[in-house]
């Protein structure tokens, strides 16, 4: 047995969240002053008590360790946690990489991330025949609160599969604002022009923008322009 730490009971969760995430994904969302080593020799000390799993994976990147959570890491009543395929996973590792961008220190200010879902915790909340997002990110703001729905976009879909994503949004009426995030600009700015012929309140920005730019510039769906995030998510909350 093991004394559970709250990083360690934050790791754990994170890990639930996610579905599955890397070392440096759970080090960033939960613990990012911690060094990597330290980090990592805990994972493997929670793997070992069950509280988390350890999978091999062989990726573009080369060979990686993947956790996720483990049968006693899970608290009574709880959902059994989604796993990705393994056509679906590097698409799952592409959205943790987004939460870290997300909720790194700075970002979209003066907003400031309050709280994030991940895929797994979204897949297990979800009303059965209604769209869910990727992952789902709170935020504040001095006069402002609001909801990134967020959608992480490989490129792998059509413009006309993504119409009918999109639509399902609209007849949900979900509270919150779609941020889409996609391969290239020219991409995302495509996924606005849909979404504004359909009346959906969406943001479209690309993944180089998101990790890359403090403050992303986006496609404003509702108002059909390009501005920062930090004042799309606040003049359409």
């Amino acid at each position: 047995m093991i004394a559970l730490t709250d990083r360690d009971r934050a790791l754990i969760r994170a890990a639930w969240s996610l579905g599955l995430a890397t070392h440096e994904t759970l080090r960033m969302l939960v613990s990012p002053q911690t060094r990597a080593n330290t980090l990592r020799r805990r994972l493997g000390q929670l793997h070992r008590h069950g509280y988390l799993t350890q999978t091999r994976h062989v990726g573009p990147g080369g060979c990686i360790w993947l956790y996720g959570v483990g049968a006693r890491g899970l608290t009574p009543g709880e959902p059994r946690p989604w796993r990705p395929s393994l056509a679906q996973l590097e698409h799952t590792l592409t959205v943790g990489d987004v939460l870290v961008a997300l909720t790194r220190s700075g970002f979209a200010s003066p907003l400031v991330v309050t709280g994030w879902q991940g895929e797994s915790e979204v897949r297990a909340w979800a009303t059965p025949g209604t769209p869910f997002p990727d992952a789902r990110v709170t935020w504040g703001a001095e006069d402002a609160r609001g909801v990134w729905l967020v959608e992480v976009d490989r490129a792998t879909e059509s413009h006309a599969a993504w119409r009918r994503k999109l639509v399902r949004y609209v007849t949900a009426r979900p509270s919150g604002t779609v941020l889409a995030i996609t391969t290239s600009t020219a991409r995302a700015r495509g996924l606005a022009t849909v979404a504004s012929e359909i009346g959906l309140q969406l943001l479209a920005t690309s993944l180089t923008e998101t990790l890359l730019t403090p403050n992303p510039t986006v496609f404003d769906a509702s108002l059909r322009r390009r501005c920062a995030l930090a004042n799309a998510s606040t003049e359409g909350s």
